[in-house]
């Protein structure tokens, strides 16, 4: 009998040690915000790429978000879309950003930086205006700094 139970029990030890593994779990990938501003019917994109952790801009916000109100008042919400991207962000980090800030358009995480290297080398904040062009998104628009700058900025980014 106590052989049983001997045998028992380093049959249990074996199983419990097996199952246990010191190997790094495979990350489970980031929820997609499932959003694209390539896929927007508006003639005029706006993209606002931003880092939750840039002091600069967290100051441009509520510029940005004033451009955006700016635009739905003049009646060209449906011209113009807008959206924030987390320049090197997680979608935990995009949250906290839409959390505290309020942009009440789109906030894309962008944490491998794929969108932003679209448009070259940069550090934000940023705020890039596109035009459909042969059925391809084009930059015409750039600026680092909205911050009393909101009514050029509008001019500037006219259908």
């Amino acid at each position: 009998m106590k052989t049983l139970i001997s045998l028992l029990s380093a049959l249990t030890g074996i199983v419990l040690i097996s199952s246990c593994s010191t190997s790094t779990p495979t990350p489970t990938p980031a929820p997609s915000s499932g959003v694209d501003y390539r896929n927007s019917r508006a003639d005029v994109v706006v993209l606002n790429f931003f880092d939750m952790y840039c002091h600069e801009c967290q100051k441009e916000a509520p510029s940005v978000n004033a451009l955006h109100s700016l635009v739905r008042k003049k009646g060209l919400g449906s011209k113009i879309n807008f959206y924030a991207i987390g320049w090197g962000n997680s979608p935990l980090e995009a949250q906290m950003y839409k959390k505290r800030y309020h942009p009440p358009f789109p906030v894309i995480p962008d944490r491998n930086r794929a969108i932003s290297q679209r448009f070259g080398k940069f550090r934000p904040p940023l705020l890039i205006a596109l035009r459909k062009q042969g059925g391809v998104w084009k930059e015409f628009y750039r600026t680092h700094k909205v911050i009393g700058k909101t009514k050029s900025v509008f001019t500037s980014i006219q259908p």
